[in-house]
């Protein structure tokens, strides 16, 4: 965990697997038997200390992570592109010192089927917020962990850094825009629905940020 303003670090922790899953299809063209997706979920309670964790600007979670499946088409060797994931929190007491009481978006659903070429793929992708405030996402390039991409060796769990982290290295002619190449390419709502009528064969990656808002002030986001 660091501090937003300034970048400093304020803990670590580790996660531990407390379930795993199978996911099941809901399309039965996808339910092939050397294709499966296992859902697997980790957690780890932590205190945050009011004393600490005060700063107006926030906080941010953040979980870095070497390498990608070498098959993924639109990476430049992906084998060697990381993965960071960021979680940003606002301080756990108000201006004037009280509690602020905040969840963070969850229960985003994993991708529960094969999108097919030239066929229109759909999917709700929204999560929850247990505080009622509002979700609005979108498509964001995912980001690459911290330690260079020709480093030699690479690290598979490398030390946390706070933002900004950089993006991964797409192959030519994939951008944001064309992270899953189609028409429509690869799209998400403000309201959380995943679009895209894919055009090749591939496995792709792509990353949604969520901002998370309350009374119209951004208080989160996670990516």
């Amino acid at each position: 965990i660091f501090r937003k303003s300034d970048g400093a670090f304020m803990r670590d922790g580790t996660m531990f697997i407390t379930n795993q899953e199978f996911v099941p299809y809901t399309n039965p063209d996808c339910a092939l038997g050397f294709l499966c997706t296992l859902k697997v979920e980790y957690s780890h309670e932590i205190t945050l200390d009011p004393e600490l964790f005060n700063d107006p600007d926030g906080y941010v979670i953040v979980w870095e992570r070497c390498c990608r499946n070498e098959a993924i088409v639109n990476l430049n060797v992906p084998e060697r592109n990381g993965m960071t994931y960021t979680l940003y929190f606002p301080p756990v007491v108000d201006a004037n010192g009280d509690p602020f009481i905040n969840s963070s978006p969850r229960l985003f659903p994993p991708l529960s089927d094969y999108a097919c070429v030239n066929q229109l793929f759909y999917i709700d992708f929204a999560g929850t917020d247990d505080d009622g405030d509002s979700i609005a996402y979108s498509l964001a390039p995912p980001l690459d962990d911290s330690q260079p991409n020709d480093a030699n060796p690479i690290v598979a769990v490398p030390t946390s850094t706070p933002p900004p982290h950089p993006i991964v290295d797409f192959s030519p002619g994939y951008t944001l825009d064309n992270m899953i190449p189609g028409d429509p390419a690869l799209s998400i709502s403000n309201n959380g629905f995943i679009t895209v009528t894919p055009s090749k064969v591939g496995l792709y990656v792509f990353s949604v940020k969520a901002e998370e808002f309350r009374n119209g002030i951004k208080i989160g986001e996670s990516r």
